[in-house]
């Protein structure tokens, strides 16, 4: 399956959710993403590997955080302005997080080009949604990005005195986004508070103070954690370590994982083709026919990515040539994720009028 395809068959698992009203809400969305098909379901090596990172990412996390300072230096808070809201400092605090997973990300794909790890790193934005159950409508915010492999993401979202980080398989993004998962069924990987004294924020995990100079190593443990479970392979040195060389495919991350060996992607290509021209004889899957075409675009995109990172990998960093490299990704990266966005839109808008027409045929066999 291509990406899009399951982006289609997560937006049609939200609806039929929504639809089933008497069926009681799943507990865990890892297990039921199976039932979309069995192609998405969750290895077994990851499910282990989510629980034993779920056990290390409260308060274990933010002592080991804590602890990474000097015990004779006084830690130092972040000083905001006294106008600041919560919110502002949220939004500051995850772009700080989001530059972190930029400069990862950039560096791993380096050597992640043809693996199934390959990262693909969304910049945190604002999403506003109105609660129409209240009869004044408030407008909810919350601040939101994404780090996304072939089989798993992890989102960061803030909200008013609070940031939240999940991991989902990436099937399951799109169900999530539209509130078809909520954070009952989904409980976060980590929670990081945020209280002010004073003019200052501080932030904590589990309970324990997390200084700001502290981000770089909890950006690398999340982005480890992303590679440990889309790999499903771990060794327990790899967590909470001082990660003072770079994150290393298969040396001190993920150790023991296999790349997939994948077709040639102009072969993919033409095979995608091929789906596309005869799913439009195929009555039972006319609705797939725009995914496969973007699934098609999309191996396109990847290519040229993983070609862009290749070349990358030949530069210096700093030099003309890398940072000319670097800008040509970061354009890529955009434009990919704007076709990502739309396709979900598109999704949703088409899946909620299919709803309402399943509806309306049904409203004459009801008044009988």
């Amino acid at each position: 399956m291509g990406r899009f395809n399951d982006l289609w068959a997560s937006g049609k698992f939200a609806m039929q959710r929504n639809k089933e009203a008497d069926v009681s809400r799943m507990r865990e969305a890892a297990e039921r993403a199976s039932e979309l098909s069995p192609e998405l379901a969750v290895p077994e090596g990851s499910k282990a590997i989510f629980d034993a990172l779920k056990a290390k990412r409260g308060q274990e996390t933010g002592r080991w955080l804590n602890g990474l300072l000097p015990a004779d230096v006084e830690k130092p808070m972040e000083a905001q302005a006294a106008s600041a809201t919560a919110f502002e400092d949220v939004t500051a605090w995850i772009d700080k997080l989001g530059a972190q997973f930029d400069e990862l990300t950039y560096e791993f794909n380096k050597k992640a080009i043809g693996t199934n790890l390959y990262v693909s790193y969304e910049k945190p934005r604002l999403f506003e949604k109105r609660n129409d159950d209240v009869w004044y409508r408030p407008v909810e915010k919350s601040y939101k990005g994404r780090l996304t492999t072939r089989d798993w993401a992890m989102i960061v979202r803030g909200h008013e005195h609070k940031i939240a980080v999940f991991v989902i398989p990436a099937e399951m993004v799109m169900a999530f986004d539209t509130d078809g998962i909520g954070e009952d069924e989904m409980p976060p990987l980590m929670e990081i508070a945020h209280t002010a004294d004073g003019a200052n924020s501080v932030w904590k995990i589990g309970g324990e103070d997390v200084p700001i100079e502290t981000m770089p190593h909890l950006a690398k443990e999340l982005f480890g954690d992303l590679i440990r479970l889309s790999s499903g392979v771990m060794s327990e040195t790899e967590l909470m370590g001082h990660h003072d060389a770079a994150l290393s495919l298969g040396e001190n991350i993920a150790v023991g994982y296999q790349p997939e060996v994948k077709p040639d992607t102009k072969q993919a290509a033409n095979a995608q083709a091929q789906a596309v021209t005869s799913s439009n004889a195929d009555e039972t899957a006319p609705d797939q026919v725009i995914s496969k075409a973007c699934d098609i675009v999309d191996e396109i995109l990847d290519q040229e990515l993983k070609q862009l990172y290749a070349t990358a990998s030949q530069y210096k960093p700093g030099t003309p040539e890398s940072s000319a490299i670097r800008r040509k990704i970061s354009a890529t990266e955009t434009f990919h994720n704007k076709i990502i966005d739309a396709f979900k839109e598109y999704t949703h808008a088409i899946l909620i009028s299919e709803s309402k027409t399943d509806v309306a045929k049904l409203e004459p066999e009801l008044s009988k």
